[in-house]
């Protein structure tokens, strides 16, 4: 077996110990997840508190603030919504984290709560989790900058005079391991790692 080949069997195995040890993080019924991770996520009707399982390291969690109201002039209800936005933090593994905000106690609190949510995260200590918030647009321009940037160091590289410069500039081991473990079914996953445990004996 090749060295590289085992880099990946030994990132994958240690990728799903892992998830076995995930983080939790609970977000309140009053915030829609719609991303994690750039990955998105489903929407739903109901609105209910989110519990997500995420591995120790970085993430992303797009939000947004969506609260109802009733309208007692109308007997009628009023949704109140802010624009989404996008947290960023580190977790350990088995951490608890809860997302705090702010509570509004009527329509025209929420609304001026919506034009610029603020949110906290805390941790089974209520020790605060330091937290990187910024506008859905913001991050979307910063995730094209540096797509971009790294197109441009690929087309560099590609025509450096030096052929063997350009040889390591692809996916490395781990993102291609990432990818394909994704792709993979429960079954495959399963398989693999029933190989990666014959290989370790």
């Amino acid at each position: 077996m090749s060295l590289s080949m085992k880099a990946i069997l030994v990132c994958l195995f240690f990728l799903t110990a892992i998830t076995a040890q995930a983080a939790q993080l609970t977000i309140p019924d009053t915030f829609e997840v719609l991303a994690v991770d750039g990955e998105k996520r489903s929407k739903s009707f109901f609105t209910r508190a989110t519990e997500l399982d995420l591995a120790a390291g970085q993430h992303s969690v797009q939000l947004q603030y969506r609260e109802m109201f009733e309208d007692a002039t109308e007997d009628d209800h009023q949704t109140v919504r802010s624009e989404p936005f996008v947290i960023m933090f580190s977790v350990s593994a088995d951490a608890k984290l809860q997302l705090l905000h702010p509570l509004q106690a009527d329509v025209e609190q929420a609304k001026a709560f919506a034009t610029s949510p603020r949110v906290q995260l805390v941790d089974s200590n209520n020790q605060a989790i330091p937290v990187e918030q910024i506008s859905q647009q913001t991050y979307e321009q910063e995730l094209m900058s540096m797509q971009q940037q790294r197109r441009q160091q690929v087309v560099k590289k590609s025509l450096s005079d030096d052929p063997t410069e350009f040889t390591h500039q692809g996916p490395d081991n781990l993102e291609m391991m990432k990818y394909w473990w994704q792709q993979a079914t429960d079954i495959e996953r399963q398989e693999f790692i029933r190989y990666l445990q014959e290989e370790q004996q």
